[in-house]
């Protein structure tokens, strides 16, 4: 079966339906291209798990192997009525801010006590680790300040969780492992937790760094205090990753090590977003190549080019003018100065896909204040319905890379895996995410699966995550 989002647009003239239909033909997936992801995604975690060495493992995910395991659900019950406050501050380098939250558990049926907050970076933050770190312990004693929370008789744990690649040094501490000249210049080769409790302490903050994490594995910690069994945790951000949980004694690349003899569930960050590299199941279009060939990272990350919030609207905005240069769309006078900006069409404008009303009054909009351009019925229906290809096309590719995961930690637990949903992509674009959900489960069920069940958290899961990781024994 062929996966195609073509209909005909009533009123358009056959040359615009003609392009319309052969964009989405491209774009369109089938079952069996969906299986191939599957299967290829499944089999990139099994090798990403016998050796961190890439150079000799060239077809496998990094598969990051975290200090954070499944049984720190009991550390959150142990929390539980003992007033212990845990802080989480998450780095969120791609909109360069940081978000800050307070955690105290009550169980016993009464929610959890959560405050959060959100700082800019200041201008300059990013010139070196050092003062990234002093601009972050800055805003945790703000944070500190301003909730009341200076009183602690020890030390609050604090949980760092970050959006980048991240190597776990030790129980708490971690460096990110990122050869762009904006990773190297923000965080070098250092210790994230050292470097911020060294800054931390000069300003005399009863804080100390207990866990560092990537996004992933912060956000399958959240969604555990409120599904134990989750185990499985995918983020649909700016970026696209995910994380699951991983029998230890099942990872040849920890043979050898304690750790590796033990039978404990350890979380892997698969560092989803570098899938792709040679793939013979996906099959990128003409206009993903030029995205691609116009990146900054041209032939790496090829799956995340094809799904992430960061690249579908310049998919799209690359469709449109596809279609303007045809004299197929808008009026011949119309100012395209602002579709011919890289990057202009955001993919939060692809909300407008859900349009329903009668003359797609939302499309109109969106197109005269954002573009200055007077769409007609059709216009409208056009540009609306290539928003729907390109993000359908997504969440299918995402849903199928879901299912090779879901099969992983199904071997790993034994159980039917349970997924977390977190990121901004979440709110702004639901049929995305049904699309995901419901690919997953199809996929599941024909690889022969117990059928995953699927929650969402929200734009923000992680930094929860981060101060419930705090808390890991």
């Amino acid at each position: 079966m062929v996966d195609s989002d073509f209909t005909p647009v009533a009123g358009a003239c056959s040359a615009q339906n003609d392009l319309l239909r052969s964009m989405a033909d491209k774009f369109a997936v089938t079952d069996n291209d969906l299986r191939s992801v599957a299967d290829e995604v499944y089999s990139s975690i099994v090798n990403g798990l016998q050796t961190d060495d890439t150079d000799s493992n060239p077809h496998g995910l990094p598969c990051r192997v975290s200090y954070v395991k499944s049984e720190i659900t009991q550390d959150m019950r142990q929390a539980e009525g003992t007033d212990q406050i845990a802080l989480g501050l998450t780095i969120n380098t791609s909109l360069e801010r940081f978000k800050i939250a307070s955690v105290r558990l009550h169980g016993n049926g009464q929610a959890d006590e959560v405050n959060k907050q959100i700082f800019r970076m200041a201008q300059g933050a990013s010139a070196s680790p050092g003062q990234l770190f002093q601009e972050a312990a800055t805003h945790v004693a703000e944070f500190i300040n301003s909730h009341n929370l200076d009183s602690a008789k020890q030390p609050l744990p604090l949980g760092v969780t970050i959006d980048l690649p991240l190597e776990e040094t030790s129980k708490r501490g971690g460096r990110v492992v990122c050869s762009t000249s904006a990773c190297n210049r923000m965080f070098g080769n250092v210790d994230i937790a050292r470097s911020l409790d060294d800054q931390m302490t000069r300003q005399h903050l009863p804080v100390r760094v207990t866990a560092t994490t990537n996004c992933s594995i912060s956000t399958m910690v959240a969604a555990q205090r409120r599904f134990a069994h989750t185990c499985v945790a995918l983020i649909l951000n700016h970026g696209i990753n995910a994380a699951y949980y991983e029998r230890a004694r099942e990872v040849p690349k920890l043979h050898g090590t304690p750790l590796g003899e033990s039978d404990a569930l350890v979380a892997i960050n698969t560092e989803l977003a570098r899938y792709g590299a040679g793939s013979s199941a996906l099959r990128p279009t003409m206009w993903d190549h030029r995205v691609d060939r116009e990146s900054m990272d041209t032939g790496a990350h090829v799956f995340e080019k094809l799904v992430a919030d960061k690249y579908m609207g310049e998919i799209v905005r690359n469709l449109i003018t596809d279609f303007m240069d045809a004299r197929l769309l808008f009026p011949k006078d119309a100012d395209a100065t602002m579709f011919s900006k890289p990057y202009s069409f955001f993919t939060s404008y692809m909300t407008i896909m859900e349009d329903t009303s009668e003359d797609l009054h939302e499309v109109g909009g969106l197109l005269n204040a954002g573009f200055n351009v007077q769409a007609s019925a059709v216009d409208r229906q056009i540009v609306a319905t290539l928003c729907r290809i390109v993000a359908m096309r997504a969440a299918r590719l995402v849903g199928a890379a879901v299912a090779g995961i879901v099969r992983r930690a199904a071997e790993a637990t034994g159980k039917p895996a349970v997924v977390s949903i977190s990121g901004q992509l979440t709110e702004m674009n639901q049929p995305y995410v049904r699309c995901t959900v419901e690919t997953a489960k199809r996929l599941a069920l024909a690889m022969q699966l117990d059928e995953p069940s699927f929650n969402v958290l929200g734009e923000d899961g992680y930094t929860v995550g981060a101060a419930l990781a705090s808390l890991s024994k």
